[in-house]
């Protein structure tokens, strides 16, 4: 089926967009308080097939599709609150979700980011976008972090937008890159795009999702986090630290896309190609 705004409502803090014809939440976007603004579940163009995973046994901080940095003025914004003893960890306190628009689903989502000591550092602001296009769904993100002081996030091997999609060991999984390479060698590597596929436990798919690297984010090509339960990550500071004036942003633009079934290089890297998503600008 084809989405629009009619397919979106907003309850208890979380935005849902609905599939009429399968009867289930084909996207939910949590921003409950006292939790970072995360989506899951979030699947596939059928309708049915789940390609995230919330909180897992290996990484339980980690929620689907979700964003944190560690080392933020000296504060912790990727695990959650009470999982790391003697480390600072911040607060991050989203707002009701905002539907945009009257078209194709839309939605805004601003949080604040806290030091553990309450002073504020960060406001973010996520604006999604989703369409359909054939058999794959395209999930576009626009991304600001802007600092209310001056804000200095660490170097650091990971951090920024990460996704979690519900690999099993003995099922197996493959990562590829906008360079042709694949698994661990992708780790820490700068690419255009990174994809992941793997079998989803409970079905008889094989789910993928690409994340693309907007060609006018800072950086680009990002470098990319990609580890051994193959959760990746666009990380912008792999390079360096990174510092904001008071006042000052960070912008950046991903596209997602999302699919049963295994594409190619060549088709993935079509889907990079779009004219529409590389002539726009956050």
């Amino acid at each position: 089926m084809t989405y629009s705004h009619r397919n979106m409502r907003v309850e208890n803090n979380c935005l849902f967009l609905d599939d009429s014809d399968s009867g289930s939440v084909v996207l939910q976007h949590n921003a409950r308080p006292g939790m970072r603004p995360y989506i899951h579940p979030l699947r596939a163009p059928n309708g049915k097939t789940c390609l995230t995973e919330d909180s897992p046994w290996h990484h339980p901080w980690q929620h689907g599709i979700t964003t944190g940095f560690h080392g933020v003025n000296g504060c912790d914004f990727w695990y959650d609150p009470g999982q790391r003893a003697g480390v600072p960890i911040g607060r991050i306190e989203p707002g009701t979700p905002m539907i945009i628009g009257d078209n194709a689903p839309s939605w805004s989502i601003e949080a604040l980011w806290r030091h553990a000591d309450s002073t504020l550092l960060l406001v973010e602001t996520q604006t999604w976008s989703l369409e359909r296009a054939d058999n794959l769904l395209r999930l576009d993100l626009d991304w600001r972090m802007q600092a209310i002081p001056h804000v200095r996030f660490e170097q650091q091997p990971y951090g920024g937008l990460f996704l979690r999609m519900p690999h099993r060991k003995e099922q197996g999984g493959s990562v590829l890159n906008s360079n042709g390479m694949r698994g661990s060698d992708c780790e820490q590597q700068a690419a255009a795009w990174v994809d992941v596929s793997m079998p989803i436990e409970g079905s008889k798919e094989v789910g993928g999702i690409t994340i693309y690297d907007h060609p006018d984010n800072t950086g680009h090509p990002a470098r990319w986090r990609v580890d051994n339960q193959l959760g990746i990550n666009p990380a912008p500071c792999i390079p360096g630290p990174i510092e904001l004036a008071p006042g000052e942003s960070m912008d950046y633009r991903y596209r997602l896309i999302l699919r049963t079934g295994l594409l190619n290089m060549d088709q993935i890297q079509e889907q990079f190609e779009d004219p529409a998503w590389l002539s726009s600008s956050s």
